[in-house]
């Protein structure tokens, strides 16, 4: 798991906030902390590092309904339109998520407003296939779905420019989506319309980080990253021609294309082919570029940069020390949870419960744990290693 620095700082100061203190252990239990000695019998342990991604309850998080396994449109989806296939090219989970992003923009033929009302992943393939039109609403709805039934979870967002209209070209609001990247350890923007992401320093980015570099640090530090050749482009490459529609003319990434992140907002549900966009549900970033234009009335996240990025399939790891033991508690919010695995040293990874008792010898000990969802997708790997060392007691 490749996972940045920023976001590795970040979340283990949340873990110790957040988890450490709210997992019931009993009062005499001890949290082991980095760096300070705890003594059992005979011996004392000492954590020499700890980086797990924390377990986020929050207004925020308990917003989101995520489809399920037991789904049979997802299923159909995935089977009909052989989407193993489509990603079996990719060397890494976020290139697959990358050649699912591109099969979905390469699936419609008319762009423009849609010619039917037609709702649904399935749905809308069919539509395409009767020669209808679409737009980026549904370019989004179809990579939502597409994940879930691959076990990935990507969300959809509505995006609105914060001026009234377009500077240069392109429409006034957008679509597009943000999957968690268990390969990086946290959400990444995805634009199917677009065929795209954007990345800063080699790291994928999600919408918030896109939106700040655009609007405050003038977006020449990010590269637009296009297509499954994955060519690169700079903010003074733009535009950049994507295809030519009959009736429609050129869909392009425009200079200004970014300025439709003045309006960030977050659908909370994934279950698009059941239930549609929660759209009542959303809440919206935005600050004082959006001051003199009207969108919809939501809730506004207090901290834009965290609220919204509360990680998934995380395996957030608590240690302690309690009668005269360690106690290893796994914490997580991972849609379709199937089990939790744990791997001691170099041994083989075995399924574990969210519990346990570890035992670790004199020396150096690491402990790895993950969880593995119901489609067989492995979350991010949480470590914490430890020294023991005997005590020598003399009377």
């Amino acid at each position: 798991m490749k996972i940045s620095n920023q976001v590795l700082v970040r979340h283990v100061a949340l873990t110790a906030a957040i988890l450490i203190n709210s997992l019931g252990h009993p009062a005499s239990a001890q949290t082991l902390s980095p760096g300070i000695p705890v003594e059992l019998p005979g011996r004392t342990v000492t954590l020499k590092r700890l980086e797990s991604l924390p377990f986020v309850d929050s207004e925020y998080s308990r917003r989101f309904k995520f489809d399920s396994y037991d789904n049979p449109k997802l299923k159909e989806l995935r089977a009909r339109y052989k989407l193993d296939d489509v990603i079996a090219g990719g060397t890494d989970e976020f290139q697959r998520q990358v050649l699912l992003m591109n099969w979905v923009h390469r699936q419609f033929k008319k762009f423009g407003q849609p010619s039917t009302k037609t709702r649904g992943a399935l749905d809308i393939l069919n539509a395409i296939d009767e020669g209808h039109t679409f737009f980026c609403s549904q370019y989004a709805e179809l990579l939502v779905s597409g994940a879930a039934s691959l076990g990935w979870v990507d969300r959809p967002l509505a995006l609105r420019r914060h001026q009234g209209v377009a500077k240069v070209g392109g429409s006034t609001e957008h679509s597009v989506t943000e999957i968690w990247s268990n390969q990086h350890g946290k959400w990444v923007m995805l634009d199917p319309t677009g065929d795209f992401y954007l990345e800063k320093d080699g790291v994928p980015l999600n919408a918030y980080e896109i939106r700040h570099e655009w609007f405050y640090e003038g977006g020449t530090n990010m590269v637009f990253v296009v297509g499954k050749e994955q060519k690169r482009y700079h903010k003074a490459d733009l535009p950049i021609i994507l295809q030519r529609f009959p009736g429609f003319g050129d869909l392009a990434i425009h200079p200004d294309e970014l300025d439709k992140y003045g309006f960030t907002a977050y659908i909370p549900n994934t279950d698009l082919m059941d239930s549609g966009f929660d759209y009542a549900g959303m809440f919206i970033v935005k600050d004082a570029l959006c001051d003199g234009t009207k969108w919809h009335v939501r809730k506004v996240p207090a901290n834009p940069a965290v609220d919204p990025y509360f990680p998934m399939g995380q395996a957030a790891m608590s240690i302690v020390a309690e009668q005269g033991k360690l106690m290893v508690t796994l914490k997580t919010l991972t849609p379709n949870l199937d089990h939790f695995e744990v791997q001691i040293d170099d041994q083989a990874w075995r399924a574990s419960a969210e519990s346990f008792t570890w035992n670790p010898r004199n020396g150096r000990n690491r402990l790895s744990a993950r969880t593995v969802n119901k489609f067989a997708v492995k979350g991010p790997v949480a470590v914490a290693e430890v020294a023991v060392t005997a005590l020598n007691r003399t009377n």
